[in-house]
């Protein structure tokens, strides 16, 4: 770590979808800017983005850049982990966020020992429900995670002033990331096909029970079922983007097959009724979302877009070391930032960070990535 070399001035990189922000920390790496091993990645967010592609392979996880291609926004923190770059993950949450709860853990990454999958032990719901628990992993990792709320009160008073900065511990060296989402969280699947309450009719269809006890044989036993009901469910709407349709579907007709079927009828005449073709997989990402509850949503006031900024944010960056770098991801083609509030919160967090750092002019990413449009 003593051989790293400096940027002049903290970059700045803004990003649309959050997963490219992994291409500037893997080419600080590779510029020895930052260590091979021993990254903190700092990261505010209304999503902790710390899923896995059910399908990554672990030796995917560990091909450098070749995995870049392979991850979407919800799951390219892992990975890098799995690759031993980032070594500890400090989530912080708006209040309106609680897909983990707070503390710090280890948590190990490795590949599954059969398929060679990679998965993780962690027995949190975050983790069963998408059925990538695995008590036994080969090529294994340990990271930490911690969870804490970011809010415009956290830094009130004194004492919850340093129990915050303790409790989270930032050290050198560190990214700093975020996602605009934070100060403002939409979510893009509560208007698919509203008419016929497509994400609401999704809820018991996707939906997961977590097991009331830690029992090994009892946690095996529900990732096993819900990955199979997952399984089920990926190729029944994929036979559904083929044919629009589940006639001659040859997999089993079970309970889920009969769900599935309701609803794709109604989604096929709302389809119809709007002059469209049906989009059965983002009906599916939004059943994927639905297992414990639904995603997180809360449109702010520009009052509180401020205060988190103001109050949150600024008082966070003065009492931590700088960072190495910075990524921000603005979230709001897939409508995770709202679009009418994406530019503002933008410019408040960007003017934030100049005033505490010495910071180079930010580079637009997202500009040159979007000239197709």
């Amino acid at each position: 770590m003593t051989n790293l070399k400096k940027f002049k001035k903290i970059p700045i990189y803004v990003v649309e979808e959050h997963n490219d922000a992994l291409q500037f920390i893997y080419s600080a790496i590779g510029g020895k800017k930052l260590p091979l091993e021993g990254t903190t990645l700092l990261h505010l967010d209304a999503h902790p983005d710390m899923l896995i592609d059910r399908k990554l392979k672990g030796e995917e996880a560990r091909s450098g850049r070749h995995v870049l291609p392979l991850l979407q926004i919800e799951n390219w923190i892992v990975p890098a982990a799995a690759a031993g770059h980032i070594d500890r993950v400090v989530w912080l949450r708006p209040p309106w966020a609680s897909q983990f709860r707070d503390d710090t853990r280890p948590i190990h990454v490795g590949d599954h020992p059969t398929s060679g999958e990679l998965r993780v032990d962690c027995k949190e719901p975050y983790y069963l429900s998408d059925a990538l628990y695995s008590p036994q992993l080969v090529n294994k990792r340990k990271f930490i995670f911690t969870s804490a709320e970011l809010s415009d009160s956290s830094f009130s008073t004194d004492e919850s002033n340093q129990k915050f900065i303790t409790n989270i511990n930032v050290k050198h060296p560190y990214v700093l990331d975020i996602d605009l989402d934070f100060f403002s969280t939409g979510n893009p699947f509560l208007g698919l096909y509203k008419n016929i309450n497509v994400y609401d009719r999704l809820q018991p269809i996707f939906e997961f029970e977590v097991p009331d006890v830690d029992e090994a044989d009892t946690i095996d036993k529900v990732v096993a079922a819900r990955e199979r009901q997952l399984e089920e469910l990926e190729n029944l709407f994929q036979h559904l983007e083929q044919y629009d349709s589940l006639d001659n579907y040859a997999g089993e007709k079970s309970k889920l097959y009969d769900m599935v079927d309701e609803l794709a009828t109604a989604v096929l005449a709302e389809a119809g009724r709007l002059n469209e073709k049906p989009d059965w997989w983002a009906v599916f990402a939004g059943g994927c979302t639905r297992d414990q509850g639904g995603l997180p949503y809360h449109i702010s006031t520009e009052q509180e877009i401020e205060d988190l900024v103001k109050k949150g944010l600024v008082p966070l960056l003065k009492n931590i070391p700088p960072p190495v770098l910075i990524t921000i991801a603005r979230s709001t083609d897939d409508g995770y930032c709202p679009p009418h509030q994406v530019d503002h919160i933008q410019s408040l967090v960007l003017d934030a960070l100049k005033e505490i750092y010495d910071t180079e002019d930010p580079a637009l990413y997202y500009l040159s990535v979007n000239t197709s449009e």
